[in-house]
């Protein structure tokens, strides 16, 4: 589906983006009656909604800058097992965007960020519960107990200051003895210091298919798809906006990392940036026990998640441009990181690694709003490692500004895009 006749009326609606946030997107506008056009490069096993530890982090309100980041630093850039990795090449390559990230650190703005998360977040479950059921997705959602476990007595002490920061913002997460948590999850290991519990948390059992599913849902509702690789973006007199080679009156940009490109084209210079993770899968075996519950590392952090197709072992940053070479250490680790808190569960399929970018920006928040610069587009992207946790919100948002209704969650300042030229910078220029 999806070839535009030509001389047709443009779509309402072009989203481009077929990850987790453009199918949601583009499900919810067809769902009100939009014409919708939902544009992929075609490449998912590259997409963080692809291969993502497959949490609905509800309750992750704090940035990724925090001042603590400065103590923690030489441990994470240094230590072999370090959950965050910036290599040399990058401070020189990725220097405008890891000083902004800096100067991000600083208390008042740690609190806004934090403020900001929160409001996406809060309305985040609700919004997942009724694109779940529209799309009928709710067997690839379970309910289920959410571990964060501490190896020693400095990682429990370490990780109290963040769980009390999500209580403050109306997460229930309760601390638990080793034999509590036993009690959970039999696999974690007698010797450690203690966990904390989310008593109702969620995870997708494969993120994958939620999202090929979400598509198909899509699809079957009557909305057109096409593959195509969106290289620019140009608003024209008649009000409509050109798509690479599709025309549509507005204009949805859901492609992640892929969004600072397309948006050059009408002059915008977003500080996106590649914040890529790494997973790896461990089959199950018949008659060998498996972790049931998913689980966190308090420290270093990493996610334990029991999917259809086995357990899968996530985690770790690396700030990087999106084409260096993979470093599949970061991917084989995660092996060693997780049997210090659980029983060992298997050994890895090495076919099964995989890497990908989670799109950032310097400030941990995503860019969510109409572009002021060009007003019949609409930005959705910059999720960070939180786009599965905020899709469905996003989507809800999106299609409350396609049709110039209220949206659940305030729209100006933090979300939108012109934060970033603020401040005395020189403003990009208008598109067209």
């Amino acid at each position: 589906m999806g070839d535009q006749v030509s001389g047709s009326r443009p779509y309402d609606v072009a989203v481009v983006g077929g990850g987790i946030i453009g199918c949601a997107c583009a499900f919810n506008l067809r769902r009100a009656g939009l014409g919708v056009l939902l544009i992929d490069r075609g490449v998912p096993s590259n997409a963080a909604s692809w291969g993502n530890a497959g949490h609905f982090a509800y309750g992750e309100v704090l940035p990724l800058a925090t001042p603590a980041l400065w103590a923690q630093m030489p441990r994470l850039l240094l230590a072999r097992h370090s959950p965050l990795r910036i290599p040399l090449s990058s401070f020189w390559t990725l220097a405008p965007w890891l000083a902004r990230f800096a100067g991000n650190t600083r208390p008042s703005q740690v609190e806004r960020a934090t403020s900001a998360l929160a409001s996406l977040l809060a309305p985040a479950p609700a919004a997942w519960r009724r694109l779940a059921e529209a799309a009928h997705l709710t067997d690839l959602i379970r309910a289920s107990p959410l571990l964060v476990v501490a190896r020693s007595q400095a990682a429990l002490v370490s990780k109290r200051p963040s769980i009390e920061v999500s209580r403050r913002h109306g997460t229930v997460i309760d601390e638990i003895s080793t034999s509590e948590a036993r009690q959970i999850e039999p696999l974690i290991r007698p010797d450690v210091a203690g966990a904390f519990v989310y008593r109702q948390a969620q995870y997708t059992t494969d993120p994958a298919k939620l999202t090929r599913r979400l598509k198909e849902a899509y699809v079957e509702a009557g909305g057109h798809a096409a593959l195509d690789d969106i290289g620019m973006l140009e608003a024209s007199g008649d009000g409509t906006v050109k798509v690479g080679s599709w025309v549509a009156r507005q204009c949805v940009i859901a492609a992640g990392i892929g969004s600072r490109d397309i948006l050059k084209s009408i002059g915008l210079d977003i500080p996106l940036a590649a914040e890529r993770g790494y997973h790896i899968m461990v089959p199950y075996v018949d008659g060998q026990p498996t972790v049931r519950t998913p689980i966190i590392g308090a420290k270093p952090e990493f996610v334990i998640t029991p999917m259809d197709e086995g357990v899968r072992l996530a985690g770790t940053v690396e700030i990087v441009r999106e084409d260096a070479a993979p470093r599949w250490q970061r991917a084989r680790m995660l092996k060693a990181l997780a049997e210090q808190i659980i029983q060992p569960i298997g050994e890895p399929s090495d076919e099964s690694k995989w890497v990908g970018c989670r799109p950032s920006l310097p400030d941990s928040l995503p860019a969510i709003g109409r572009i002021a610069r060009a007003p019949g587009v609409i930005a959705a992207f910059g999720h960070q490692h939180l786009g599965l946790t905020m899709a469905a919100v996003t989507a809800e948002i999106v299609a409350a500004l396609v049709q110039l209704k209220g949206a659940p969650v305030r729209m100006e300042e933090p979300f939108a895009v012109e934060r970033f030229f603020n401040s005395g910078r020189r403003a990009p220029p208008k598109a067209g």
